[in-house]
């Protein structure tokens, strides 16, 4: 057996009296201006890397149900970044399962798949902190040393105290970006809104402006779709928009993104510099979606789509007059028939 030891917080509280923590105001200042979560993460394993004397410190998050990702490393890398360790058998999946902190004083006879790695690479011991804000485990604070037995129980009382402080911030970091998420994304389809295809569509016209960077956009509407909800249900009608956003990622790929803006209307945003290009990709996602066939409670749902597309010009200074054009596009594709790609730039209609 591996020579371990644990601390649980009854534990730590124990040696809590009379202890004080002294940390750099630089590393205050720097955590306290960090815009972003990678930032703070950046910031703790270089700053624990020096204050513990460290060959290496790292932090994990947690990544899905089975797995914490490497996020953030400095000094020794033994484990890369980005690496997914597995909870299940491994020393720091341990810590986070148990919430303890726990440290290995001999990695040498340690059988578990990180403890193994970091043996490999010169380190001879570690101790890993669980990150605990309220009921909530996020992950793992981590140091190594290449000094077996180095790590004292007054070590593992900061290592933990940093850990609950840390966790707090990153904590804070991850809401802020979940509520983000939420101010920008539809719920049913998780497409990016019209709040966020503003935003995206501004972005492209300054790129445009000052780099030259072409694109289109195609409004898209999905026809009779009053129709499909009066006939199906609503619940099918909420299964075809998303059908409709996960069938046009596939297809635009990179190449641009797809936003919900309306009720069954959307917006494609495509960075192409070829209108030929441009439109036959149009004309692929109107395509994929004639021939797409939804089984819903025991029918087979049938829909298609028209789009109208313009391109950015010169004197395209606002979203208004690109999505003007377009809107104009899609209303004639739907008066000419409906399932068709029809551009403001010429009266042809491409079927």
């Amino acid at each position: 057996m591996p020579t371990e030891r644990k601390f649980p917080p009854s534990k730590l509280s124990t040696l809590e009296k009379g202890q004080e923590i002294k940390l750099p105001v630089e590393f205050i200042q720097e955590l306290s201006s960090a815009l972003s979560l990678q930032e703070v993460l950046d910031s703790v394993s270089q700053w624990i890397h020096k204050l513990f004397d460290a060959e290496r410190a790292s932090i994990t998050l947690q990544n899905g149900h089975d797995f914490l990702k490497l996020y953030s490393i400095s000094g020794n890398k033994a484990i890369p970044l980005d690496y997914d360790v597995p909870i299940a058998d491994t020393f720091v999946g341990r810590v986070f399962s148990k919430r303890t902190l726990t440290v290995c004083d001999d990695l040498e006879q340690s059988h578990e798949l990180d403890c193994q790695l970091l043996s490999q690479y010169g380190l001879k011991t570690c101790m890993d902190a669980p990150l605990i804000s309220g009921d909530i485990c996020l992950g793992t604070l981590n140091v190594a040393h290449n000094q077996t037995n180095y790590y004292t129980e007054l070590h593992a009382l900061k290592l933990q105290c940093l850990a609950n402080w840390i966790a707090l911030n990153i904590r804070l970091h991850l809401q802020v970006k979940e509520l983000k998420y939420l101010a920008s994304t539809d719920h049913l389809t998780g497409a990016p809104n019209r709040r966020a295809f503003t935003t995206a569509i501004i972005q492209s016209i300054r790129e445009f402006h000052e780099q030259g960077k072409l694109f289109f956009i195609g409004l898209m509407d999905i026809d009779h779709f009053k129709a499909l909800n009066d006939r199906y249900g609503h619940n099918a009608g909420d299964y075809v928009l998303r059908k409709v956003v996960k069938v046009t990622e596939d297809l635009v790929g990179n190449l641009g993104h797809i936003s919900r803006i309306g009720g069954e209307e959307f917006a494609i945003i495509l960075n192409q510099s070829c209108e030929q290009e441009a439109v036959k990709l149009f004309k692929a996602i109107k395509d994929a979606l004639a021939n797409t066939v939804i089984n819903y409670d025991g029918e087979e749902i049938y829909f298609t789509v028209s789009i109208g597309v313009t391109h950015i010009a010169q004197g395209d200074d606002t979203p208004e007059s690109l999505l003007k054009r377009s809107d104009k596009a899609l209303y004639n594709a739907k008066s000419m028939g409906r399932n068709r790609v029809n551009t403001f730039t010429t009266t042809r209609l491409l079927n």
